[in-house]
C-alpha cells in the first residue's frame, strides 16, 4: 500500500517555510515503525506550489491523508477533487483541527475522518484499509501519552527543509542570523479557555496539556544535531515553559544539557524571577508573548486570564536577563476603548519590546467567540475562512472578517473601518520605530 500524506500551499502565509509538519511527520513516523517497510510512506509538501499546479506535483497512490486547517480547507477540498480526477481508486483520509471541530462537512469529501490525536487511530485506520472496511469517523477514545511515541523523523523531507537559516534570528545580534535552526514542538494542548481559540472545544477530545518528559525532549535534540547540524531550535508550543515550577526546571535543565541555544513563546504569568534567570541559563535567546492587549476589559472579555501590569513585569523580567521579548498584540477585541491606539503604543513605548507582532481579532470555528456570538456583541461573522486571516503586510489591504452590533454591554463599538483604520495606524507607528517582524 502506497500512502501519502499531502502538506497545502497556504499561499497565504509570506513565508510558508516557517514552520514544519510536524504532526505529518510524527504520524509517518509510527506508521514507519509499526510496519516496518511494509507500507510506502511519503510527504508531499505543497508549501510554496501555485494552488494551480499542486495536481502536477503530487504522485498516485492508494491513500491520501490531509490535516485541514480552517484557512487552507477551500484549497484542500480543491486538491481532493483534483486528485479524484486522476486516480478515482484512491481513498482520502482527514484529520486536523478543522476535521475535528467540521467531521460532517469534511465527510462529504473524504471517504474518512479522523477525530483528535491519531497516534492510535491511525493505525486502526490503515488496518481497516488493508480489510477493506474502512469506517467514516475514527475517534481517539483515551488520552494519548506523547512519550509513549518516539520523536519524528525528519527524513521524509528534504535536509534543507529542516535544516534553515533565519529562524534563531534577534533583533541586534546579527551572530544567530546564521545559525542552522529548525521547530520543535514538546507539549500538547494548553489548560486555558481564551475566547478567540479552539483549543478548549478540541479539548472535549484531546483533554489536558501533555508535556514531553526531559529525556524525550533531550534526544530529539541530540538527533538533529547529529544528523540535521542544528544549532538552535525554535518551540513551537503553545506554552513553552510549564506553569509548574518544578517542571518549568525540569525542561530549562534539559534544554540546557543540549548545549542547544532556543526561542520560545510562553504566557506572561509563568515567568518568575527563578524562571527568567534559569531560562537565560538553559540558553534561550528570545520568547514571545501573548500580550494581546493593553486594555484590561479586552482581556477580561476574551477570558485571556492575565493582566496588563503582569505583561509589564514579565518584559522587564526577560529583558533584565538579555532575552528578546516578541510581542503578540491584537486590535479589534471587544471592549476596546476609542483611543485604544494611543494606550497600546504608550505601553508599547513603555516596555520596549524588540518586536510587536500585530494582528486583528479574528474570529475561527471551535472558539467561544464562533459558538456564542452576542456575548461579545458581535452581529455578522464571514464564514469565508480563506478571508479570515490574522496577519497582513503591506502587499495585501487589510479586512474585517466580523462586524459588531452598534452598542455592546460595554457601551459603543469600533465599526469595521474603524478598526482597519486603526491597524494601519498603529502598524505604521511600529513600522517606523523598527519594531515590526519586517523591520528586523
Amino acid at each position: 500500500m502506497k500512502l501519502t500524506f499531502i502538506t497545502p500551499p497556504s499561499e497565504y502565509l509570506k513565508n510558508p517555510f516557517r514552520g514544519d509538519q510536524h504532526a505529518q511527520m510524527q504520524l509517518l513516523t509510527i506508521l514507519q515503525d509499526r510496519y516496518n517497510g511494509g507500507l510506502e510512506l511519503s510527504l508531499e509538501d505543497m508549501r510554496g506550489v501555485k494552488k494551480e499546479f499542486v495536481g502536477y506535483r503530487i504522485p498516485e497512490a492508494d491513500v491520501y491523508l490531509q490535516s485541514i486547517y480552517t484557512v487552507d480547507y477551500e484549497d484542500q477540498i480543491e486538491m481532493v477533487k483534483n486528485i479524484k480526477e486522476r486516480y478515482p481508486k484512491a481513498k482520502h483520509i482527514a484529520g486536523g483541527p478543522h476535521a475535528t471541530l467540521f467531521s460532517d462537512s469534511c465527510s462529504s469529501s473524504f471517504d474518512s475522518v479522523v477525530l483528535g490525536d491519531a497516534e492510535e487511530t491511525i493505525i486502526k485506520v490503515v488496518q481497516d484499509l488493508q480489510r477493506n472496511i474502512l469506517k467514516k469517523v475514527y475517534c481517539q477514545e483515551k488520552p494519548v501519552d506523547i512519550n509513549f511515541y518516539p520523536y519524528a523523523n525528519r527524513s521524509f523531507l528534504p535536509k534543507a527543509t529542516t535544516a534553515r537559516k533565519g529562524m534563531m534570528s534577534v533583533r541586534h545580534k546579527k551572530e544567530y542570523d546564521d545559525l542552522l535552526g529548525t521547530t520543535v514542538v514538546f507539549t500538547r494542548g494548553c489548560p486555558y479557555k481564551c475566547a478567540f481559540c479552539a483549543i478548549p472545544q478540541i479539548r472535549s477530545i484531546n483533554p489536558r496539556i501533555r508535556y514531553r518528559s526531559p529525556d524525550n525532549i533531550v534526544s530529539e535534540i541530540e538527533y538533529l544535531k547529529r544528523d540535521y547540524g542544528i544549532q538552535g531550535i525554535n518551540l513551537l508550543d503553545e506554552i513553552g515553559i510549564p506553569l509548574d515550577r518544578k517542571m518549568a526546571i525540569s525542561r530549562l535543565e534539559a534544554l540546557a544539557s543540549t548545549g542547544i541555544i532556543w526561542r520560545g513563546q510562553c504566557r506572561v504569568d509563568g515567568i518568575t524571577t527563578e524562571i527568567a534567570s534559569k531560562m537565560k541559563e538553559s540558553g534561550c535567546v528570545a520568547m514571545a508573548l501573548g500580550v494581546e492587549s493593553a486594555w484590561q476589559q479586552s482581556l477580561d472579555i476574551i477570558n485571556k486570564k492575565i493582566n496588563v501590569e503582569k505583561s509589564k513585569e514579565t518584559i522587564k523580567l526577560l529583558k533584565d536577563n538579555d532575552i528578546a521579548v516578541r510581542m503578540y498584540m491584537m486590535l479589534g477585541l471587544p471592549g476596546e476603548p476609542k483611543d485604544i491606539v494611543d494606550r497600546t503604543w504608550n505601553f508599547i513605548q513603555e516596555t520596549k519590546p524588540d518586536v510587536v507582532f500585530l494582528s486583528f481579532f479574528t474570529i475561527r470555528p471551535g472558539t467561544d467567540v464562533y459558538n456564542h456570538p452576542d456575548r461579545y456583541g458581535i452581529k455578522y461573522i464571514d464564514t469565508d475562512w480563506k478571508k479570515n486571516n490574522h496577519l497582513f503586510d503591506s502587499t495585501r489591504t487589510p479586512t474585517v472578517s466580523f462586524e459588531y452590533h452598534e452598542n455592546a454591554p460595554w457601551g459603543k463599538t469600533p465599526t469595521k473601518e474603524e478598526i482597519v483604520e486603526n491597524y494601519i495606524r498603529l502598524s505604521k507607528r511600529i513600522e517606523d520605530a523598527g519594531l515590526s517582524p519586517v523591520s528586523t
